[in-house]
């Protein structure tokens, strides 16, 4: 879709769709089972910037990244998953995975 000088792609628009409806229950104060809503709404803006930054990246290596990230939310704090995340992509990039 191109809006303007920008274009996205469906999976920027769905993580855009995803942080709103994570804002909205945030907000409203709705519970999400087993989730923490600043962890997803931190991991969504991760997501965002990886795939604005990194438009190269293969969607096969972004979506184990993502589950991985996802898993460990469960039994990290918030700076060990930014920590992985940003470690992990630039191991992709040293290794030429993307």
């Amino acid at each position: 879709m191109k809006l303007g000088p920008f274009f996205f792609d469906t999976k920027e628009l769905f993580l855009i769709l995803l942080a709103g409806l994570v804002w909205l229950a945030r907000y409203f104060g709705w519970e999400i089972p087993l989730f923490d809503l600043q962890k997803l709404l931190l991991l969504i803006v991760l997501f965002l910037l990886a795939k604005g930054l990194l438009p190269a990246i293969h969607n096969e290596n972004f979506l184990i990244l993502a589950f991985f990230t996802l898993f460990l939310s469960f039994y990290l704090v918030e700076l060990q998953l930014v920590l992985f995340f940003v470690i992990t992509l630039i191991l992709f990039r040293f290794l030429k995975v993307i």
